[in-house]
């Protein structure tokens, strides 16, 4: 049985999330509030909620700090991967992306498809 919830993932700020979450494999919260997009903290707090209760990430005790909170994506949020490489390449097409993305995404039109393998491999592995 398919899980619902009230709130929807595929807004902006959850895909930001969730991208910064793939390119880092694990943030904090202070992580996300230092991200280019400038995300209010009750808009942070509130999709972090909403990500976690859909399945998509996983709330875990930092190993480097007792006060702090590592967020990681579960096996649901890994499977986005091939999805938000699409979305990467469809803002290329008909936007000017950020400088900082622009190798990332260099990488994903030479080879699509390594790409996605290679970060399977890398967020299910840990590192």
């Amino acid at each position: 049985m398919k899980h619902h919830s009230k709130r929807h993932w595929g807004d902006k700020w959850s895909l930001l999330i969730i991208r910064d979450l793939m390119d880092k494999n694990g943030c904090t919260y202070g992580d996300f509030l230092k991200s280019g997009e400038k995300i209010a903290t009750n808009i942070l707090a509130a999709r972090l909620q909403a990500l976690e209760e859909n399945g998509l990430i996983l709330k875990l005790e930092h190993p480097q700090s007792k006060a702090k909170v590592l967020y990681k994506l579960t096996q649901k949020g890994i499977d986005l991967l091939p999805i938000m490489v699409e979305i990467n390449l469809w803002a290329d097409k008909y936007f000017t992306i950020p400088e900082d993305r622009k190798a990332m995404v260099a990488l994903m039109k030479k080879d699509k498809a390594k790409f996605i393998e290679l970060g399977f491999e890398t967020l299910k592995g840990g590192g």
